[in-house]
């Protein structure tokens, strides 16, 4: 059977690093929904980074196209703190990534976006849980495909 590709399992903080095209699945707390171009800003703070704002380190984030999801995408999902998980593809940004402040800053830090064919809702995601599981089966994933 022909079909679309499967979805990887993977951090936010880990989509800079994968191809672009890739389908990927991952969790986001929204931080932001940026409506004239149709973004939402999610972050996760994994692996964990204490905030200075002497050094301006913060969570990682990343941009999500939500247009061609938004008919599925519900207000309570668009809300910000809401946790949500993304099916979608890496993107690069190119050169048409938008002139809009908000997008423009989130470029410079992190050369993807995820452009989303689905969005839904977390719930009440344990998040230590959530990150301890993802980890190990990652780890799983790699001695598979990498033995020592």
């Amino acid at each position: 059977m022909n079909g679309p590709p499967p979805s990887t399992r993977a951090f936010l903080s880990d989509l800079p690093s994968l191809p672009t095209g890739s389908k990927v699945r991952f969790l986001g707390c929204v931080r932001t929904y940026h409506i004239p171009t149709g973004h939402l800003i999610l972050e996760h703070d994994y692996p964990r980074r204490r905030f200075s704002t002497n050094t301006g380190t913060e969570a990682a984030s990343v941009a999500v196209d939500v247009n061609a999801v938004l008919e599925s995408v519900t207000a309570e999902e668009l809300r910000v703190g809401a946790w949500v998980n993304v099916v979608g593809y890496v993107r690069g940004w190119g050169s048409d990534g938008g002139d809009h402040d908000v997008l423009r800053k989130l470029r410079m830090s992190s050369p993807v976006y995820v452009e989303a064919v689905m969005v839904f809702s977390a719930g009440m995601v344990e998040l230590g849980e959530y990150e301890r599981v993802l980890r190990e089966a990652l780890e799983v994933e790699r001695r598979i495909l990498r033995p020592d």
